[in-house]
């Protein structure tokens, strides 16, 4: 019996001796990578120009991605699983069933720091599969379901929040819900919880919840339990949760449909100063770019959109340049109205421009009708506020055109532009407009 024993114990070890050293490979590419995180952090701070900070190269993250994922890659086993054949597969004759599946290293615990690394830079992942598109979807499939079925309760997830709330993905909305009810870490809670508040910006996430009386409701909810449950300055991607958590709110208040948007002053062509926007009219904010040509084909046919809409104020802003070329500019456009943002870009940063061109459609009672992308959503804002006050004649399309159509504004396929970061003295300014107060709850 004690033999027998013996033998059980020497086998287990034997069998957790791969384990431990794949452990030991990733512990050890992972400080190579804390180290020169480090080293490049270091050079940052006692740089002293924008000259030599721009001369400082990001470390390079491809033998540290190529050593964590042998080390937990290897193949571990198989078990039954429940599989949803694709609609290609459906089209050949699959069927769901129970197959069997290969089980791998990274679905067990101890792998959760990598396979967090790897979520945090999908980008490494797929260098590491170049050239093979089926290979790097199957795993990237794999390591997101590895964090559905076990690492959802890994406090390692917190770093990986706001990185999985890009996701337009239900199914990762799904996952984050699981962290936030399951998982034992506060701040992995707090953290899941204000990436579910920032996905439920999307409509289609905002549509699996039901309605969006129950979106809004859940995400001022879960921006609350992000504030409650984390410690101060916990990092949430770029910024810490407190500064992600205050500019939602600050967008929720007053840059999201049916809102009450800030108040901001312009010039115009002559240098007199408006406060737009204005009571009483239905007005569209149009903050564009000189320079930019999805803008500026808006704003030339300006006149055609207000003749369409009657009583519609088209209001283009441009950020602020010097006044004379801004001038000769609109001239070689062939554009007679448009307003100039401050010197310090006030107006831009209330409406958190960070891509041109951006509309704003705003109701008589200055409520935001639409916000975004002037795009085929900005038309159906436009059609649904105005209904049968539409003039009849040859339409405006914002959108792609039918054959034999004129031109539509926005081309199919055009892209807004970046907005370029504002100078490094006007970042830490006091003239720079402050966040707004967050709503109380």
């Amino acid at each position: 019996m004690k033999k027998v024993l013996t033998t059980a114990i020497l086998a287990a070890l034997v069998g957790m001796a791969p384990a431990m050293a794949d452990e030991k490979a990733m512990q050890d590419a992972l400080n190579r990578w804390q180290q020169r995180l480090s080293e490049y952090d270091a050079a940052l701070s006692v740089a002293q120009t924008d000259e030599q900070r721009a001369a400082i190269a990001e470390p390079d993250g491809a033998d540290v991605a190529s050593a964590l994922w042998k080390s937990i890659c290897t193949k571990t086993g198989e078990r039954d699983e429940w599989v949803e054949p694709t609609a290609e597969e459906r089209m050949q004759g699959a069927k769901p069933g129970t197959h069997k599946v290969s089980t791998y290293a990274f679905e067990e615990a101890w792998a959760a720091p990598a396979v967090f690394w790897f979520i945090n830079r999908p980008q490494q992942l797929a260098a590491l599969f170049e050239g093979k598109p089926r290979q790097l979807s199957f795993y990237a499939d794999a390591l997101l379901k590895s964090i559905d079925k076990r690492h959802y309760n890994s406090p390692h997830i917190a770093a990986s929040c706001a990185k999985l709330a890009e996701s337009p993905s239900v199914r990762v909305y799904k996952i984050l819900e699981k962290v936030y009810t399951r998982n034992q870490d506060a701040t992995a809670r707090g953290c899941a919880a204000l990436a579910m508040s920032l996905m439920l910006t999307n409509p289609t996430i905002a549509a699996a919840e039901g309605s969006e009386t129950v979106a809004r409701g859940k995400r001022i909810f879960f921006l609350k339990q992000a504030l409650n449950l984390t410690p101060e300055k916990t990092q949430f991607g770029s910024g810490t949760v407190t500064e992600v958590a205050s500019e939602l709110a600050y967008v929720m208040r007053h840059l999201s449909v049916g809102s009450i948007p800030p108040q901001i002053k312009v010039r115009d062509m002559e240098g007199k100063e408006h406060a737009l926007p204005t009571p009483g009219k239905t007005m569209l904010l149009f903050f564009w770019s000189v320079d930019e040509e999805v803008g500026s084909s808006m704003v030339a046919k300006g006149d055609s959109l207000k003749k369409q809409y009657p009583g519609l104020e088209f209001c283009p802003i441009t950020v602020h340049q010097d006044t004379e070329s801004w001038s000769a500019r609109l001239q070689e456009l062939g554009v007679s109205h448009s307003y100039m943002d401050n010197a310090e870009n006030s107006g831009g940063m209330a409406y958190r421009v960070r891509q041109l061109p951006m509309a704003v459609l705003i109701n008589e009672r200055c409520q935001i009708l639409y916000i975004g992308y002037p795009d085929m959503k900005l038309q159906t804002a436009l059609t649904a506020h105005y209904n049968d006050n539409i003039v009849s004649g040859p339409r405006v399309r914002i959108g792609e055109a039918e054959q034999g159509e004129e031109a539509p504004i926005i081309q199919p396929g055009s892209q807004p532009t970046p907005v370029s970061p504002p100078p490094a003295e006007l970042q830490s300014s006091d003239e720079a407009p402050a966040l707004r107060e967050m709503p109380p709850f």
